[in-house]
């Protein structure tokens, strides 16, 4: 039955239920009948499943194309979707089942389906009766499946137009919903895990989430989760009326529970990478580096106004005011090697690629912040690299206070401090008043949380794309066709009025 064919990613995840009943062989999760076979196993599992969804959601497809659409990054090289997707005007996304860019589509939508796959697999066999040693560490690993179900419709529903949304209760074929709907099942979800760890005391091995200078506990289980609730509602929007919108109160109230704020202490969600083993994040590895992806001028001149915001091929340096984020000089000696203590963007002086492809791909500056990450190294992947900051939060709790008619002077202070902190600007007060320190807080979205917040999903939320850019992609048409349905793609410039 099926033996050799294979049906929709979704399917999968409900025959993988009945896998010891069919004679079915599941070519996208083949182990599913001995994973399940004892309680040590469904602990395996369900721990898996965390790593899956980390796996797939820092990998270099589609989160390199995104930034480099988003004129966050840039690049001509046509690896990752990158050459075609920064195309000027904007062209649209090649969603073919054959085409050299399918891989932008189908790495997530495989990858997050095969995490929430596990997730589902390991939360059916506890409700089957499955226990581990005691009832406290069953709860434990439920809990953690159930995070990686929220994490993985997360991405499905930031990613995607629309998906599937299955979990250990689903039967029969799902049907595709829009993405409005995969980001109300991820919140039912967070909101689930949020109530499931509130005031555990548990903690989880470390090879379970290798977390940088925090262990991974109930209580930092449960502050990483509001975290991510507060981030999916906020990056959902598709466009600036979208983001007003949002019930920013909702997120106010997640993103004071989260990693910064009320809730104790401040710390990133930082893992550890091993250097390509289990734990690994191609995405910002590949920013790091001078491989071939370096910052759109774009960003560079909203840190110093004096170099043009497209390239044209002059190479200008930046100017003697500026933010101190950006040094003036190269990251890196005359042997190639990195300075210790260089600023987060460094000017290289030369730029990489075919001027043939596009002179606006091109750009003489780097991004270096977490350089020892990067793929300059060998093998790269390795040490501390933060998922999410606690910066980032603050900036989420700074936003949601002006959104809302909160304290204003918070906010500032929130912003301050990398404003003033890291970036040495002039400082923000609550006398400036809420629009202005919106400005201020996107910038910051920009420029601190570089490589750890994708450019498409700040940009797509306040209408700050270029006209005709993809603002989410659509099913694989790998995907499409196993459905029998008609393929379809976003993007080009008649496409997507309302961007810049």
């Amino acid at each position: 039955m099926m033996r050799n064919t294979r049906i929709a990613a979704a399917a999968l995840l409900l025959l993988s239920a009945c896998a010891p009943l069919l004679d079915v062989k599941n070519n996208d999760a083949p182990d599913v009948l001995r994973a399940l076979a004892t309680p040590s196993d469904v602990k395996n599992v369900a721990a898996s499943s965390l790593n899956t969804w980390y796996v797939n959601a820092t990998t270099v497809e589609p989160y390199l194309m995104f930034d480099v659409t988003a004129d966050h990054a840039t690049a001509n090289y046509g690896n990752f979707g990158m050459r075609f997707n920064n195309e000027e005007p904007r062209i649209p996304y090649g969603n073919s089942s054959s085409g050299s860019d399918r891989g932008v589509a189908e790495t997530p939508w495989n990858g997050q389906y095969g995490a929430l796959g596990a997730a589902n697999d390991a939360l059916r066999a506890f409700s089957a009766g499955v226990k581990l040693s005691t009832d406290a560490e069953t709860d434990q690993y439920k809990t953690l499946a159930r995070f990686a179900q929220a994490a993985a419709l997360t991405e499905l529903g930031l990613i995607f137009d629309q998906a599937f949304v299955v979990d250990e209760t689903s039967n029969g074929i799902p049907k595709l919903s829009p993405y409005k709907d995969v980001i109300t099942a991820a919140m039912t979800k967070w909101d689930a895990v949020i109530a499931a760890s509130t005031g555990k005391t548990y903690e989880f091995p470390s090879s379970v989430f290798p977390l940088d200078k925090v262990k991974f506990n109930g209580s930092t289980l449960n502050r990483i989760a509001n975290t991510f609730a507060a981030r999916t509602l906020a990056y959902s929007a598709r466009t600036k009326a979208e983001t007003d919108a949002l019930s920013w109160s909702r997120i106010l109230g997640y993103a004071d529970k989260g990693i910064s704020g009320n809730a104790g202490a401040s710390f990133d969600i930082s893992i550890i990478g091993d250097g390509y083993v289990n734990w690994y994040a191609d995405f910002p590895g590949a920013e790091n580096s001078l491989w071939g992806v370096p910052v759109d001028v774009q960003v560079i001149n909203m840190m110093s106004p004096n170099v043009p915001a497209k390239f044209t091929g002059a190479i200008v340096a930046p100017g003697a005011v500026r933010d101190a984020r950006l040094s003036a000089t190269s990251a890196y000696d005359d042997d190639g090697l990195f300075i210790p203590g260089s600023a987060d963007f460094s000017f290289e002086g030369y730029v990489v690629g075919q001027v043939a492809r596009g002179i606006w791909k091109q750009s003489p500056y780097w991004y270096n912040r977490y350089e020892n990450y990067g793929w300059n190294n060998s093998p790269g992947a390795e040490g501390p690299q933060p998922y999410t900051l606690a910066a980032e939060n603050d900036l989420l709790i700074a936003e949601a206070l002006c959104r809302t008619g909160g304290d204003l002077g918070r906010a500032a202070t929130l912003v301050n401090k990398t404003r003033v902190g890291r970036g040495q600007l002039a400082p923000a007060t609550a006398g400036d008043g809420a629009t202005k320190l919106l400005q201020y807080i996107a910038y910051e979205q920009d420029i601190e949380l570089y490589s750890t917040l994708n450019g498409l999903y700040q940009r797509r939320r306040l209408d700050a794309l270029q006209i005709g850019t993809p603002r989410h992609l659509p099913v694989p048409a790998k995907e499409l066709e196993t459905l029998g349905l008609p393929i379809y793609t976003f993007g080009g410039a008649t496409q997507n009025p309302g961007g810049k």
